[in-house]
C-alpha cells in the first residue's frame, strides 16, 4: 500500500471512530472528562477505572454506575470528589487510597453504601471519629489501633472488616465486633479468653441461627479461648493453626460446628476423636500426606460410634488404617467432604477391608496402583462412572474385574495392556477411555478396536 492510500485509510478510520476511543481506552486514562465517564457507564457488570485524578463532576457521573466499581489507581481524594462519590448507594472501592483527612473521611462517611479502603493501614483518632458516622460496611487495612482509636471505631454503625489487624486488645472494639454475623480477623494471631468471649457472645448462635462466621489467623489456641469461640461461633476458620491441643479440641467437641483448619500439620488421637465428634464439618483438606494409624483409628472409632462430623481428608496421599479407610469411604455420595480424592496409595490390608465392606464406597480416583482384583470387582459392582485415571498399568485379573462394570470406565492413564487384559476390556458393555496407551501389541489393539465404545489414542485407532 502506498503512502497516499495509507493516509486515506487512516482518515476514514479516524472519521468512523469515536473521539474518546481514538484517545485510547478511557478506563486506563489518567484523567477523565464527563463525556468519557458517561460513556463508561455503558460498561456491563464491572468497571475498573485507572484514573489518578478525579474531579467532583466526573466522580458524580461514575457514582451512578450500576455494577461493581473499582478505582484502581486513585491515591487521594479532594473533599468535593469524596462527597460526589458518596452519593453512590453500593460499594465504593478505593484500594490505593492510603491517607484520609478528617474532611474527606466525613464526606465519604455519608454514603449509604459500603466503603472499601484496604490501603488505609494507619488510622488516626480524628479520622476514626468521622468514619464512625458511616452506617454501611467499612473495610480498612489497619494493622494496629491505639486504644483510643479502637474505642472510637467501635462506634461505627455497620459491619467492620479489619482483615489486616495484627492485634486485638481493645475490649470495647471486641464487643462491637462480636455483634457481627461475619467477622474477619485474619491477621490476629493471638487473643485472650476475655477478648474471645467478647467477639463470640453465646447469644449469637441463637440470633444468627448458628450461622456465625469467624475467620481468624490464630497460631495458638489455648483451651479457654477455644471454649469461648465455640460458645458463640458455629463456623470457625483458623487456617494458620498448625497444631491443636487435646484440651482445645475437647472444647470443640459435640455441638454443631463447621471447623476449617487448612493449615493443620499435627493431630493427636484424642484431638482427632474430639474434633470428629458432633455435627457439621471438620475440614482439614490440607492435612497430609499421611495420618498416623493411632489417630486414624481414634477417628474411625468415633465415626463408627457416632455422632460424627463430615471430615475432609482430601490432602491424604496414603491409607494404611483399614478401619479409617472404611469409615471415611463408606459415606457414599455425601458430598465433597466424604471423599479421599488425593489418595494415591493404599496398603494390602486396606484393600482387603474395602473389598469386604458390604455397602457402597466413594471412589479413589488418584490411585496410582490397584493390585487387588477383589477391590476392583467391588468398585466395578457399583453404579455410575468408575474413574481410575492415574493407573498406568493393571494386571490381567484386575482388568477382568473392571470389565464387569456396567457404566463408563475411565482408565485414561494406562500406558500399557497385555493382550489378555485388552480382550477382557473389549467385552465391557459401556464406554472405556484408554487414550493414554502407548505400548500394546497389534493383537491387543485389534481386540480393543472391536468395541466401538472404547476410546483409544490416535496411534491405535482404526486405520
Amino acid at each position: 500500500m502506498n503512502t497516499w492510500n495509507k493516509a486515506i485509510c487512516l482518515t476514514i478510520a479516524l472519521t468512523l471512530t469515536p473521539d474518546w476511543l481514538v484517545a485510547g481506552d478511557p478506563t486506563r486514562a489518567k484523567k477523565l472528562t464527563v463525556e468519557q465517564a458517561t460513556e463508561l457507564l455503558k460498561t456491563p457488570n464491572s468497571l475498573r477505572v485507572g484514573a489518578t485524578e478525579l474531579s467532583p463532576e466526573v466522580a458524580a457521573v461514575l457514582a451512578t454506575y450500576k455494577g461493581e466499581l473499582r478505582f484502581e489507581a486513585l491515591t487521594a481524594l479532594s473533599p468535593g470528589t469524596a462527597a460526589a462519590l458518596a452519593t453512590r448507594t453500593s460499594t465504593i472501592d478505593l484500594p490505593k487510597v492510603s491517607t484520609l483527612t478528617p474532611t474527606v473521611a466525613k464526606a465519604l462517611a455519608t454514603t449509604k453504601g459500603s466503603l472499601s479502603l484496604p490501603g488505609i493501614t494507619v488510622l488516626s483518632t480524628d479520622v476514626a471519629v468521622e468514619l464512625a458516622a458511616h452506617s454501611g460496611q467499612l473495610a480498612l487495612g489497619v494493622t494496629e489501633l491505639s486504644d483510643e482509636t479502637a474505642a472510637t471505631l467501635a462506634k461505627h454503625g455497620g459491619n467492620l472488616r479489619l482483615d489486616q489487624l495484627k492485634s486485638l486488645t481493645s475490649l470495647v472494639l471486641a464487643e462491637r465486633l462480636g455483634q457481627q454475623e461475619w467477622l474477619f480477623l485474619n491477621g490476629v494471631t493471638k487473643i485472650t479468653p476475655e477478648i474471645a468471649r467478647a467477639i463470640c457472645p453465646p447469644s449469637n448462635r441463637v440470633k444468627f441461627k448458628n450461622h456465625v462466621q469467624l475467620y481468624i489467623g490464630l497460631t495458638e489456641l489455648p483451651a479457654g479461648v477455644a471454649t469461648a469461640i465455640m460458645a458463640g461461633r458455629g463456623h470457625v476458620s483458623a487456617n494458620s493453626l498448625e497444631t491443636i491441643s487435646d484440651e482445645a479440641a475437647a472444647a470443640w467437641s459435640g455441638p454443631f460446628a463447621n471447623i476449617r483448619l487448612f493449615g493443620l500439620k499435627r493431630l493427636s488421637p484424642a484431638a482427632g476423636a474430639s474434633l470428629a465428634k458432633g455435627s457439621g464439618i471438620f475440614d482439614i483438606r490440607g492435612f497430609g500426606p499421611e495420618l498416623s494409624d493411632e489417630t486414624a483409628a481414634a477417628i474411625a472409632k468415633q465415626m463408627t460410634a457416632g455422632p460424627h462430623r463430615m471430615i475432609d481428608f482430601n490432602g491424604l496421599k496414603k491409607l494404611s488404617s483399614p478401619p479409617f479407610a472404611v469409615a471415611v469411604l463408606r459415606r457414599y455420595q455425601q458430598g465433597p467432604h466424604s471423599t479421599l480424592n488425593g489418595v494415591a496409595e493404599i496398603t494390602d490390608d486396606v484393600a482387603k477391608a474395602l473389598a469386604e465392606y458390604k455397602g457402597n464406597l466413594n471412589g479413589l480416583p488418584s490411585l496410582t496402583s490397584l493390585k487387588s482384583a477383589p477391590l476392583a470387582a467391588k468398585y466395578a459392582s457399583q453404579p455410575g462412572e468408575l474413574k481410575f485415571p492415574k493407573l498406568t498399568t493393571i494386571s490381567d485379573d484386575v482388568a477382568k474385574a473392571l470389565a464387569t462394570h456396567k457404566g463408563k470406565l475411565d482408565l485414561s492413564g494406562l500406558k500399557s495392556l497385555s493382550e489378555e487384559a485388552a480382550k477382557a476390556l473389549a467385552k465391557h458393555e459401556g464406554v472405556v477411555v484408554l487414550t493414554g496407551l502407548t505400548t500394546i501389541s497389534e493383537s491387543a489393539a485389534a481386540a480393543l478396536r472391536t468395541n466401538d465404545k472404547i476410546t483409544l489414542s490416535p496411534k491405535f485407532r482404526k486405520p
